[in-house]
């Protein structure tokens, strides 16, 4: 049976090892455009500015642009996907990312390199949405939990790798190396995809109507309590993912004083025990249901949360309270993550590509949201850190447990639905 057919005709458990291994990299390498696309630039903002001719506060809008077309494009795609398919929309979305990319290097004003990361915030949320939409055709229940951990695990060590490569780059040919860098890695994905990417959602499973009635069916989804709970501890989730990345450099620098190196390699512990984390709960879904395992993940990390919130209160002259109680609800997120995905995919039938995107904004908007609060009572405090966490570990089991209620009644409406007249 060719490679193709696998993967169409047949589930994605039926691929042998290898070929998962190479699923799992290259729709992880997908997934990686954000972290890859700001983080590999952002030791070069001082330089992009001075070059550029652009005030710090202009600089840093080209994070926002990309950002935002990282948004947009979510919202866009995947509906275009639930009805065209995952194979054109994709690469076309590479190689607009592509494009982008390379004429970002070739900037020469401070507008047009904003409208350029736009336009590859906007191309490049293609392969983040769609990664997960192909996931979501190869593989159901526990088997997606299962690869969706491995991609969280692979795409953990993203951030930890991005900001060492783009000062690498910086160094041996400015900023304009990070753009040709991300150029290359476009175009490597597009021949990647275009040579072993088959089309994995059927033409008998695609949405009827066109693009427009694909978008109209993506509203339902706001209907849909289960889908929004799961999709709300997503978002919880990032949120207090997103006030830990904002705050910690000046927590652990300013206020406790460690080094540049020391705060890097904790930051790195942490997102490394989060892919591991990630891999067990992939092993353990094929055990325990994922319903269990999320609220079982969210109760320790709510537990951990608080933890944060008291030591904050408390600021005690040791900095590995904070570290430990930080250290436990990054790790946990290896959990939340996998396994709400999978039931938020589970909760729905308007489409995988549609909800997808859906997940993705709401992790995008509450992370955005939680970046600035954090920052409220100034640099000499953790205070704000502690508050977030709390908040949103509270949200993120009470959603949990909201979301595993409104999902047992849908499937139990359904089943009752199939059941015949007497």
């Amino acid at each position: 049976m060719s490679f193709k057919n696998d993967v169409v005709v047949g589930p994605g458990v039926r691929l042998s090892r290898s070929r998962r291994l190479f699923f799992a990299l290259l729709l992880a390498m997908l997934g990686a455009f954000g972290p890859l696309s700001i983080d590999t630039y952002l030791p070069s903002l001082p330089q992009i500015a001075g070059d550029l001719s652009i005030s710090t506060a202009t600089t840093q809008i080209t994070i926002t642009a990309f950002l935002l077309g990282m948004a947009i494009g979510q919202v866009f795609i995947g509906p275009i996907s639930d009805s065209h398919g995952r194979r054109g929309p994709l690469l076309l979305a590479l190689a607009f990312f592509t494009l982008a990319s390379f004429f970002c290097a070739r900037a020469t004003s401070g507008e047009s390199f904003i409208a350029l990361r736009f336009a590859q915030g906007l191309s490049g949320a293609g392969g983040v949405v769609l990664s997960r939409a192909i996931a979501c055709d190869l593989f159901r229940g526990p088997e997606l939990t299962s690869f969706m951990a491995v991609l969280i695990a692979i795409q953990s060590v993203a951030p930890i790798v991005a900001p060492l490569l783009g000062g690498g780059l910086a160094i041996l040919g400015g900023w304009h190396a990070v753009f040709v860098f991300l150029t290359g890695f476009g175009l490597l994905l597009v021949c990647l995809c275009a040579w072993r990417m088959p089309e994995t959602l059927l033409p008998e499973t695609r949405r009827p109507g066109g693009v427009f009635a694909a978008l109209r069916y993506t509203g339902k989804l706001f209907k849909e309590k289960a889908f929004m709970c799961f999709a709300g501890v997503q978002g919880f989730t990032m949120a207090g993912f997103f006030g830990y990345v904002a705050a910690s450099p000046f927590i652990f620098q300013d206020m406790y004083g460690f080094s540049h190196t020391a705060y890097a390699m904790i930051f790195g512990a942490n997102a490394l025990s989060l892919s591991l984390m990630a891999v067990i709960t992939g092993r353990l879904a094929r055990r325990v249901k994922e319903e269990k395992l999320l609220v079982a993940g969210n109760v320790l990390r709510w537990i951990a949360c608080l933890i944060v919130l008291a030591v904050t209160l408390v600021r005690p002259a040791s900095p590995w309270p904070l570290i430990a109680a930080l250290y436990c609800m990054i790790t946990l997120q290896g959990v939340t993550f996998a396994t709400s995905f999978t039931l938020g995919i589970a909760a729905q039938d308007v489409g995988a590509g549609a909800a997808s995107g859906v997940i993705g904004v709401a992790a995008f908007i509450f992370g955005a949201f939680s970046s600035p609060l954090v920052g409220l009572a100034g640099p000499e405090t953790a205070v704000p850190l502690g508050v977030v966490c709390a908040v949103t570990g509270t949200a993120t089991l009470v959603l949990s447990l909201m979301g595993n209620k409104a999902l047992r009644q849908r499937r139990e409406r359904l089943a009752a639905a199939k059941q015949p007249e007497n």
